[in-house]
C-alpha cells in the first residue's frame, strides 16, 4: 500500500527534474485525501483547519527555514494508494498541481494569469517540461480503467 512518503517522492523528484526552475519559497506538502471519483488532486494554502498536524511536526526544522511561513497542500485522491493505478497517472496527477503552484495559484509565487486552466496552460507548461506524453498516457488509462477502480 502507498503512503504519504511515496508521494512526497514523487513529488521531489519532479520538482528535481522538471520543476527545477520553480523556487519554493514555502513549505509545500503532499499527503492523500478523501476517495474522490472526479477531483484526482488539488492544491490549496493551508489555513487553520487543514488537517496537516502530523505532516508539519514531521517538517518543523524546514518550515523554519522557508521564506514564506505559509504551507501549500497538495492533496492526491485516496484510490491511488492502490497498487493498480501506475505511478504514471499519479505522477502526472501531481505535476498538474506543480504547474498550479508555479503559476502562483495557492503558493507565494507571482500569479502569472488570472484563471488556473485559462488559455490550455496547465498543457502547455507540462509541454515545456516534457511531461505531455505521460499526461496523456495518464488520461487514456484513466479513460478506460478508472470506472472499474472506483465503482
Amino acid at each position: 500500500m502507498r503512503d504519504n512518503k511515496y508521494l512526497e517522492n514523487i513529488l521531489w523528484d519532479l520538482w528535481d527534474n522538471n520543476f527545477c526552475d520553480v523556487p519554493r519559497k514555502n513549505l509545500v506538502v503532499i499527503k492523500f485525501g478523501k476517495f474522490s471519483k472526479r477531483q484526482l488532486g488539488s492544491i490549496k494554502l493551508a489555513n487553520g483547519r487543514t488537517k496537516i498536524k502530523s505532516l508539519i511536526r514531521k517538517k518543523e526544522d524546514e518550515l523554519n527555514v522557508q521564506d514564506d511561513k505559509s504551507i501549500t497542500v497538495v492533496t492526491v485522491t485516496r484510490f491511488f494508494q492502490k497498487d493498480v493505478v501506475p505511478e504514471f497517472v499519479i505522477r502526472a496527477t501531481i505535476a498538474h498541481e506543480l504547474c498550479h503552484y508555479t503559476h502562483g495559484f495557492q503558493s507565494p509565487l507571482e500569479k502569472k494569469f488570472d484563471k488556473p486552466h485559462q488559455g490550455n496552460i496547465i498543457n502547455k507548461e507540462l509541454a515545456k517540461r516534457g511531461l505531455l506524453e505521460e499526461e496523456k498516457k495518464a488520461d487514456k488509462w484513466l479513460k478506460e480503467n478508472w470506472l472499474k477502480i472506483v465503482y
